[in-house]
């Protein structure tokens, strides 16, 4: 009872922090240790998956609270087809039973949220398949956020068929190679024509500290914040959810800061009496500023990488 109040109240005070800066708008999660998690407690490793269906349902909301505008989830990749068939049925009876519960959940139409399930979904059973297309077709008209669902997803494979697409399309004079620019590709990724945007946090939970060949564009492309932890996915909770939020704002912060420090260091190299003096006043303002939000502290390269 105490730590859960002492639980309770750091995660207010941690909400409240939060709330000051700005937070992501593009949110990928790794949803790593469902199997860890369910030998360890010695139950069936699918039941790890129900277990985790129920955490990734929780971080919805909270991507919600916080005005999260995009979240992509990996739920299956290509490289787990390589797992027993038994395993990878039973993880696509519960994909599909979470994809008919989003379809009548009035969260879903309320906060019109489009789903879009990336990856080469050909390879999916027909069923499954069939369900992503009800809540796809269903909530293609909604523009309030985003849920994107990486299922039989490989970022590299991904990143080939954009190419080989794009290959064709000049060979048939459908598109002109000298217009091909970073838009371009990004819109002949898995997302059915409608390009998703960089993404600036990815967490991944369960201990491992990579990427596994997730969103390799778009997160490339940002060079966007990481956030490692040790707790399997069925165990992540709110407070680990907010230290993410949190890594990503301290290092927007150093972001902004290296940024400003540039350019008075080139106002400065200028020589000129008026633009030194300019420049003391831009340095005074960094300081003060940091001061004010408190983002002194270093923070813990185990949690944060570049891409």
């Amino acid at each position: 009872m105490f730590f859960d109040v002492i639980y309770r109240g750091y995660e207010r005070l941690l909400t409240g922090e939060i709330r000051k800066h700005h937070t992501p708008d593009h949110i990928a999660v790794i949803m790593d240790g469902n199997r860890r998690y369910a030998d360890r407690l010695g139950i069936i490793r699918h039941q790890g998956h129900t277990y985790g269906a129920k955490t990734t349902e929780r971080v919805l909301d909270w991507c919600w609270e916080l005005g999260v505008k995009q979240t992509t989830i990996y739920a299956f990749s290509t490289e787990n087809f390589s797992r027993n068939e038994d395993e990878r049925a039973a993880i696509f009876d519960i994909i599909k039973k979470k994809l008919d519960e989003l379809l009548r959940d009035p969260r879903t139409h309320e906060r019109r949220m489009r789903v879009r399930a990336i990856g080469e979904t050909h390879l999916l059973p027909d069923d499954l398949q069939d369900a992503i297309k009800r809540v796809e077709d269903a909530t293609c008209s909604y523009e309030g956020i985003y849920l994107n669902i990486a299922i039989a997803y490989g970022g590299q494979r991904e990143i080939l068929d954009a190419v080989l697409d794009m290959a064709r399309k000049v060979r048939a004079g459908e598109l002109r190679a000298d217009d091909v620019d970073e838009s371009i590709i990004s819109e002949h990724l898995y997302t059915n024509g409608v390009a998703i945007p960089d993404v600036d946090l990815i967490i991944r939970t369960g201990g491992n500290i990579r990427t596994s060949n997730f969103l390799p564009w778009q997160a490339n492309g940002s060079e966007c914040a990481a956030y490692f932890c040790a707790p399997f996915w069925p165990e992540f909770r709110k407070i680990d959810f907010l230290r993410a939020i949190r890594v990503y704002q301290v290092r927007e912060q150093e972001r902004k800061r290296a940024a400003s420090r540039r350019i008075v260091d080139l106002l400065a190299a200028c020589g000129h009496a008026e633009l030194e003096d300019v420049a003391d006043h831009v340095r005074h303002a960094i300081g003060k500023r940091d001061m004010a939000n408190g983002y002194g502290g270093a923070v813990r390269k185990s949690h944060v990488n570049q891409i």
